[in-house]
């Protein structure tokens, strides 16, 4: 799509959803983190801003990697990490502040918690031959990860943060003098059997994500 096309069709949603939602929704976008209304075609060029691929560090420092993520338009997206997307409602969804399912904030996150995720799942998924394989499933708040039915990790989207969720001791020395800050998060139900919750919202924080699933694969 071109970028005339482009501004086009987001003046038309941004028009559309204000008119539902009975309040202007300029500002409401993921891309609107990127405006700079200066430019001509201000909300076509942060989405495009928004999109630029970004390089991340693979395990070993000297060796940076860029994981593909095929270009997408999100306004034309019919399904998210194999679940329905329908991104009128969506949006319609967020302006009113209700949940989304991790399939639905992962369309709308940006290529660089993509790329992460992406990452993150190669590493997880990846076994060595002849041991059991790590199989994910996508359930409405997070990506699971079992071995043999027992819970390797969780990944979810919280705002704009990507988290894993592993089953590590939160309260572990080695975990805490200072360099892997977490969260423990086992008094809640849905996180029981992975209580380590770590933000993987740097580069530093990724490879460290890595050394730690490393840890209980």
């Amino acid at each position: 799509m071109d970028k005339v096309a482009l501004q086009a069709k987001l003046d038309e949603q941004k028009w559309d959803d204000s008119v539902k939602n009975h309040r202007d929704m300029c500002g409401a976008y993921d891309y609107c983190a990127f405006c700079d209304k200066s430019v001509d075609m201000p909300c076509a060029t942060a989405f495009e801003k928004m999109n630029e691929p970004k390089i991340l560090p693979a395990k070993d420092e000297d060796r940076p990697v860029q994981i593909a993520i095929p270009e997408e338009d999100v306004t034309d997206l019919h399904s998210s990490l194999g679940k329905k997307f329908d991104y009128d409602k969506v949006m319609a969804k967020k302006a009113a502040r209700k949940s989304l399912t991790f399939a639905e904030k992962y369309a709308l996150a940006d290529d660089i918690i993509k790329e992460r995720y992406a990452i993150l799942k190669e590493a997880l998924t990846t076994t060595a031959k002849g041991t059991p394989k790590i199989k994910s499933r996508i359930s409405k708040q997070c990506d699971t990860y079992r071995r043999e039915g027992d819970i390797v990790a969780k990944i979810t989207i919280i705002g704009t943060s990507l988290r894993i969720n592993l089953p590590l001791d939160p309260d572990a020395e080695e975990f805490n003098d200072g360099r892997t800050p977490h969260t423990s998060t086992g008094h809640k139900k849905v996180y029981e059997e992975v209580p380590f919750q770590f933000k993987v919202n740097s580069k530093l924080a990724l490879k460290r994500a890595l050394a730690l699933i490393d840890l209980v694969k």
